[in-house]
């Protein structure tokens, strides 16, 4: 009894191994200039015996992220390199943590001839972390565009430095997407300052697509900068979104702070909302029930240590009309600083 005991007791405080293991899980990265995408690789290694491993997913907690995974079927002793790449334009400054979790499935082959296969599954948390600084900043880190026509935005290049770089030339992932480079100017603080123009033209093909529009400097330290922008184009019977951008500002000793959204078809047709999240966990979303000419999205941001400004996109789900989703750019800032 004793010795079985004993055997219990070391297997529980001795588990078999993972067999995704990845040898360093964070990534520190250390003190990082705001502004350029912060890319890391992680190796995942199949450190098991037997079986095929099947990485079923890759989620990020943030919206900011972008995965390049080289391999996502390993036999045991094959490695797969998975790249995290940071958006940084999008995220505040001081100490950040950036987490994903990799799924997986274990695939073994049958104990016994004629029984069934066996599967397991699990997960693996990655992380990377940056200090990071900002030297140079853009408002706002992202567009929406959510419309039936044509569409227009813009972004401003603020550089704080005693030699501020310049935008020279910008290239956008679609050709329905324009962008107008403005003259560097100096800002109501003295700062340098340089618009960029969006533009999203007429003939647009209908759909969601998420687009980057790739503006190149003459600075070597921030030779280029990727700004994300969101397309939903809508057919003509689309649905309106008043207001369609939203930004909020915190009174001092505010926790909270939210804004109304009125949803309406443009054809007048009945509409119903089945779902509407934001990509970002300090913005909740709540919706009207039911189906009725008009529909009604409470968006609500709540006061978060070390981000005092902000920026996300609300993504509305419609169930009326069929196949229609919204999109409703959000930005805040504390005014009570």
């Amino acid at each position: 009894m004793n010795a079985l005991l004993t055997l219990l007791a070391l297997g529980v405080a001795n588990p078999p191994a993972a067999p995704l293991h990845c040898p360093i899980p964070l990534g520190a990265r250390g003190e990082v200039k705001a502004g350029a995408p912060l890319s890391h690789t992680f190796d995942l290694t199949h450190i098991g015996s037997v079986g095929t491993l099947c990485i079923t997913r890759v989620e990020a907690g943030c919206g900011c992220l972008r995965q390049t995974l080289s391999a996502n079927r390993l036999q045991p002793g094959e490695t797969a390199k998975l790249t995290i790449e940071v958006n940084t334009l999008t995220q505040p400054d001081g100490p950040n943590r950036w987490q994903v979790q990799v799924s997986y499935t274990l695939d073994l082959p049958p104990v016994a001839p004629g029984a069934a296969p066996v599967s397991q599954s699990g997960s693996q948390l990655l992380n990377v972390t940056a200090n990071l600084s900002r030297e140079v900043s853009v408002v706002p880190p992202q567009l929406a565009f959510s419309c039936t026509a044509e569409a227009a935005g813009s972004f401003t290049i603020t550089d704080r430095r005693t030699r501020p770089l310049t935008v020279v030339k910008a290239a956008s992932t679609s050709p329905h997407l324009l962008a107008e480079i403005g003259k560097p100017a100096a800002g109501a603080d003295g700062t340098r300052q340089q618009v960029v123009h969006v533009k999203l033209v007429a003939d647009a093909p209908t759909g969601h697509r998420d687009e980057t529009l790739t503006l190149y400097t003459d600075d070597a330290a921030y030779p280029e900068l990727r700004l994300p922008v969101r397309v939903l184009k809508r057919g003509a019977n689309g649905v309106t979104a008043t207001p369609d951008a939203v930004a909020l500002r915190f009174a001092q000793e505010q926790d909270e702070v939210s804004a109304l959204v009125q949803l309406r078809a443009t054809d007048s047709k009945a509409i119903q909302v089945v779902n509407a999240e934001s990509d970002d966990p300090s913005v909740k979303v709540k919706w009207s029930p039911g189906s009725g000419s008009v529909a009604a999205v409470r968006i609500t941001v709540a006061r978060t240590a070390g981000k005092p400004t902000g920026s996300s996109i609300v993504r509305v789900r419609l169930l009326e009309p069929v196949g229609q989703d919204v999109m409703i750019p959000i930005s805040w800032t504390d005014g009570g600083k």
